[in-house]
């Protein structure tokens, strides 16, 4: 499950080790990337049947 911490915070920070998934019998999984990642689509119902908890992106800066 969505951990109640990351729960309705699309778009904002997820930094490593930070609080990400919740098993039935309430131990947290974290985050365990390199990066800060910022998550959009966070627990949406339309992806529930394809197994996807979120999308998981990272921030970057074009110069044009």
């Amino acid at each position: 499950m969505i951990h109640p911490q990351l729960e309705f915070k699309d778009y904002q920070a997820l930094y490593p080790d930070d609080p990400m998934l919740l098993t039935l019998d309430g131990k947290t999984i974290p985050y365990k990337g390199n990066f800060i990642v910022y998550p959009t689509f966070i627990n949406e119902a339309a992806y529930y049947e394809k197994g996807i908890a979120m999308c998981l992106t990272q921030k970057h800066q074009i110069t044009i």
